[in-house]
């Protein structure tokens, strides 16, 4: 009976990392397909999206029948309960990697300042997330949040570059949006990062640090001034 639950558990974990790692791709995917112009790129990863909301309703599914069927004990349910809104905050980034790829068949521009940079920063974020989820590492999660405040920074330039290139000409008003949107989804791409990774954090030490004044941004940039 043990090793039917264990089996059981693992599969939940094989289904979460196999859908971070399709979100994961899909964001790659879709700045790709921005940089490159490939719409036929940028239409397979809006078909991606599908995958990955399949997946979560198998995961969800997958904990309530857990759930149901035996008590398990305070690490156990932690994990479960974890990975219900990690799954959330992974269909999210799914959900915002669509909206880019879309987004990029609607602009002209060929300049895109910080986004191939930050479209790096999310794929490592994401990346050592789903790493944490495997194996957990304090300060690999700590070292999520503070990487999320470079990301702030870099949505806070392309901002500006928008609004100069605006200035300079109205008439690409329309298409410099769309890059404006797309970086700003990149930074929710960053926030689910984060918020995956204290859910993680959670999940390991049972410390909830999703409101813990030190960990809030403000705190993180006095830390490292």
């Amino acid at each position: 009976m043990t090793t039917f639950f264990e089996h059981n558990l693992e599969n939940v974990k094989s289904k979460l990392l196999l859908m971070g790692q399709l979100a994961n791709e899909s964001v790659k995917g879709a700045v790709q397909a921005l940089v490159e112009g490939d719409s036929v790129l940028a239409k397979a990863v809006r078909a991606k999206d599908e995958e990955i909301d399949d997946l979560e309703n198998e995961l969800s599914g997958s904990v309530t029948t857990y759930l149901s069927t035996h008590a398990p004990v305070a690490a156990d349910l932690r994990l479960l309960v974890a990975t219900m809104k990690i799954s959330h905050e992974i269909e999210r980034i799914g959900d915002e990697a669509k909206a880019i790829a879309r987004r990029s068949c609607k602009t002209t521009m060929h300049e895109f300042h910080g986004i191939p940079q930050m479209a790096n920063i999310a794929h490592d974020m994401i990346q050592d997330a789903l790493s944490i989820f495997v194996e957990f590492d304090e300060e690999k999660a700590k070292s999520i949040w503070t990487t999320d405040l470079e990301v702030d920074q870099l949505h806070k330039d392309n901002n500006k570059f928008c609004q100069t290139l605006v200035e300079k000409d109205p008439t690409v008003a329309s298409s410099v949006f769309e890059v404006l949107f797309i970086s700003k989804s990149l930074e929710r791409v960053c926030d689910h990062a984060v918020n995956i990774s204290k859910e993680i954090f959670f999940m390991a030490t049972s410390r909830d640090v999703r409101h813990a004044p030190e960990y809030k941004k403000a705190a993180l940039r006095k830390e490292l001034k």
